[in-house]
């Protein structure tokens, strides 16, 4: 969601409502483009997140993902100068999208030191930019002068307002001087007149303030009659008037898919039949909800999917070459068959010849073949070479089948993981599975002991009338689930040659064929094939199951199992504990 200047104008607003006179209790970086700031609010803690990446934006963040665990050295630096501060104001530089935060800290002699915190929503020049007395402390991003040769970020440098911020905002000026900057400093066409006297015009309200007004933003500005200016100033100023009472996001979706936001009702597309409209009391909950929607900011859990991902691609391709070595090995027999005429020949005089044609006496009928020599073997030496040759084959046939069996448990194990990371809702949860990946080697060990102790029963739960389904989120609650804390004729379910979650099922007595297919239309939900149908679901009892030695968390293997074919089911909230 790209925000214009015009628009963030009314999410500084919303903003000042909330974290002015706040006090920065932590700050921690999310990821390289991305910083959160934890407040102590009138309202009670609150988080704000800046994030110049993909999506660039400002916003109060409402539910927060996983927060990587180390803090960078960025981060670690910052902290120093900001946190305990207090942000005691919060603006829109002339109108652009610029927005300027100052935090006061009261330092060790006394005096009030005031952080000037710069955010730059520009799209690909977005940058978050710390500065004191002038000059730049730090910044989300370092800009040489090789990258712009207009404007050099990095620190101890003076800082500057980026080109063009310098234009003025049009809640500056009344009607009748909005009027008078439109005949005096016309240019090539309306909408770069619009966009060169003010800031913060973007595509959007453009458009709509042209509709207004009855005239193309195309239009030459030589053309307009001077009824046309006026009533163009006229919509400038109504424009004006109602983004400064705005306190809304309207969000309009067309019949191609695309999405338009605006802070006021846009009347070009209210007569359009084929937009439809949805009105978000919060620009802050929008902007969030479209973040995590993209998924723009790398948390620590898209961090793991992306370490996990590349894993799995780099096991695959082992796992093929592995399968052209062993399918190499067709040759094994012609070796032997080579090697078995030679000595059947060994009496011809060949030596230094580069080949030999001898009747082919092991099949039916016989037929003349040529065989390969070294030159300086004899016939019987290089009968042996061959012979070599199909036990160095046949070696690596049983050899590459062990291979292969392996490295097609450790895709499935991979992708269990990935799996189990698709269930994480809570820091926590990623934290186990971040330790699982650590301890499988996939990751290097952090030095930093867990504050906590991950709880192994934390399982979902689901009530059905006649049990209960007991699911496991990741590979070591799946472990202790099945080989800890079920029963032996309890009733556990799988689906087949897909990556789930185990689960068990308690109940009194034996279950029904109801409540079997029930459980497995869960356990359907709970796996990789959740958006498929007829989905294979292997059941049978505990004690049925067990885990071979060596095998990596959450493998086991199982008998006396019957299969059944289901359709996924969603649990409703009023039957799922989480």
């Amino acid at each position: 969601m790209n925000l214009d200047g015009l628009t963030l104008s009314v999410l500084v607003r919303e903003l000042a409502a909330h974290i002015v006179n706040s006090q920065i209790q932590r700050l921690l970086q999310i990821d390289k483009t991305t910083l959160l700031f934890r407040l102590n609010t009138h309202n009670g803690n609150r988080n704000l997140i800046i994030t110049v990446g993909a999506k660039p934006s400002i916003y109060m963040a409402n539910h927060l993902t996983d927060i990587p665990k180390e803090p960078t050295s960025l981060c670690m630096f910052l902290r120093k100068h900001i946190e305990g501060a207090r942000l005691t104001s919060i603006e829109q530089v002339n109108g652009d999208r610029i927005i300027h935060i100052t935090a006061d800290k009261l330092a060790l002699d006394g005096t009030l030191v005031a952080t000037h915190i710069y955010v730059e929503l520009m799209g690909k020049y977005s940058n978050c930019i710390f500065v004191q007395d002038g000059v730049v402390l730090e910044s989300l991003i370092h800009v040489s002068p090789v990258m712009n040769r207009e404007r050099t970020v990095s620190p101890k440098q003076p800082y500057e307002l980026p080109p063009n911020a310098e234009r003025t905002s049009i809640f500056d000026f009344s009607e009748k001087e909005i009027k008078g900057i439109l005949h005096s400093f016309p240019d090539d066409t309306v909408g770069k007149t619009i966009r060169k006297l003010f800031n913060g015009f973007g595509p959007v309200l453009l458009r709509e303030v042209c509709y207004r007004a009855k005239i193309n933003e195309k239009d030459i500005w030589g053309n307009l009659s001077e009824d046309s200016i006026d009533q163009l100033a006229t919509a400038l100023y109504s424009l004006r008037c109602e983004l400064a009472t705005a306190n809304v996001l309207y969000e309009y979706t067309l019949t191609s898919g695309k999405k338009i936001a605006s802070p006021i009702p846009l009347s070009y597309l209210t007569t359009d039949e084929s937009a439809s409209q949805t009105v978000h009391d919060s620009l802050s909950y929008a902007i969030e909800t479209d973040i995590t929607a993209s998924g723009s900011i790398h948390t620590a859990g898209h961090d793991l999917e992306r370490l996990l991902t590349q894993a799995i691609k780099k096991e695959e391709l082992r796992h093929s070459k592995i399968e052209a070595e062993v399918s190499d090995t067709s040759k094994a027999d012609t070796y032997k068959a080579y090697g078995d005429l030679l000595m059947i020949n060994a009496y011809q005089d060949s030596h230094y010849a580069a080949s030999i044609t001898v009747d082919n006496v092991l099949i039916d009928p016989v037929v003349p073949i040529t065989i390969p020599l070294t030159p300086e073997l004899s016939i019987v030496e290089n009968a042996q070479s061959y012979y070599k040759l199909y036990t160095k084959l046949k070696n690596r046939t049983k050899s590459g089948r062990y291979q292969l069996e392996q490295s097609r448990i450790r895709i499935d194990y991979l992708q269990s993981i990935l799996y189990s990371l698709e269930l994480a809702t809570t820091s926590n949860e990623v934290q186990a599975i971040r330790t699982e990946c650590e301890s499988a080697g996939l990751i290097k060990k952090s030095k930093k002991p867990l504050p906590y102790k991950p709880a192994k029963d934390n399982f979902i739960r689901i009530h059905l009338d006649g049990g209960e389904l007991i699911i496991g989120r990741n590979n070591q609650q799946n472990d202790y689930l099945t080989h800890r804390w079920a029963k032996p004729f309890d009733t556990w379910f799988h689906t087949l040659h897909t990556q789930g979650s185990h689960v068990i099922l308690k109940c009194d007595g034996e279950p029904t064929e109801e409540l079997l297919e029930l459980a497995a239309r869960y356990a359907a939900y709970f796996s990789k094939a959740r958006e498929s149908s007829k989905v294979p679901v292997d059941y049978t009892l505990v004690k049925y199951i067990k885990k071979p030695p060596a095998s990596p968390p959450g493998f086991v293997i199982y008998t006396h199992q019957k299969t059944l074919y289901v359709d996924p089911l969603i649990p409703q909230e009023d039957v799922i504990q989480q």
